[in-house]
């Protein structure tokens, strides 16, 4: 029983520090008197995520010598950043969701296998054209919402008052993930039969099977490619 619940707990945490660290970035964002504290905070997974890359390829040492160039970095660019805050979570919010569009529109080039075909791959070894088809598809408006979201915040942002954007990209963004993977779902069960899907639960967990297997040695890379 602790098993089925601790995947959702994890779940259910990970959720609330996401929903919280938006309602900071919105906070920081558009009010004014916004504490130091709330910045730094907000600024903090960004940071660490940065670091625990940093110390998975190069190690533990070059991990506290990156920590040390960023502390000071941010004594030197803090007095900027503390009022143009708004601007950073701008490029935090574009680099991640343009590295997305790239990551699935560059998979829609001659040759390659459109991400989301590749997921399926995973559940399916022999893919009907019928899946086939409809994973590129899918590949396809994965892409134009990731370039889509970018887009439209960057207009916001020099076009709209800065609530409206921060309203945009802060607080509306995970809801708007959210009713993405909905449609998806409900268009997948319209338009595959219920043999040929998997839920995206489904399709994570065989991701994550194949990476793993992949980093013991025991596959080989996680994207296959198929002819056409």
């Amino acid at each position: 029983m602790k098993d089925k619940l601790r995947p959702l707990l994890a779940g259910v945490l990970a959720v609330g520090a996401l929903i919280a660290y938006d309602g900071l970035a919105h906070y920081v964002s558009t009010f004014a008197d916004a504490a130091p504290w709330a910045a730094l905070i907000t600024l903090a997974p960004v940071v660490g995520f940065a670091l625990s890359l940093l110390f998975k390829h190069a190690g533990g040492l070059a991990a506290m010598l990156g920590a040390v160039i960023a502390g000071a970095l941010a004594s030197q660019v803090w007095p900027y950043l503390g009022s143009n805050l708004s601007s950073l979570y701008l490029a935090q919010y574009l680099s991640t969701n343009l590295a997305l569009g790239l990551y699935f529109g560059r998979s829609l080039g001659a040759g390659q296998t459109p991400a989301c075909t590749a997921f399926a791959l995973l559940l399916h070894p022999s893919p009907s054209p019928r899946v086939l088809r409809y994973t590129h598809r899918i590949t396809i408006a994965w892409t134009l919402f990731f370039v889509g979201s970018a887009v439209t915040s960057t207009l916001l942002y020099l076009l709209a008052p800065i609530q409206t954007w921060s309203l945009f990209s802060n607080l509306l963004y995970l809801p708007s993930l959210v009713l993405m993977f909905v449609v998806e779902g409900l268009v997948r069960r319209l338009a595959l039969p219920r043999e040929e899907r998997h839920g995206v639960i489904a399709s994570l967990r065989a991701y994550q099977a194949s990476t793993r297997a992949t980093a013991d040695g025991q596959g080989q890379a996680l994207t296959p490619r198929i002819s056409r």
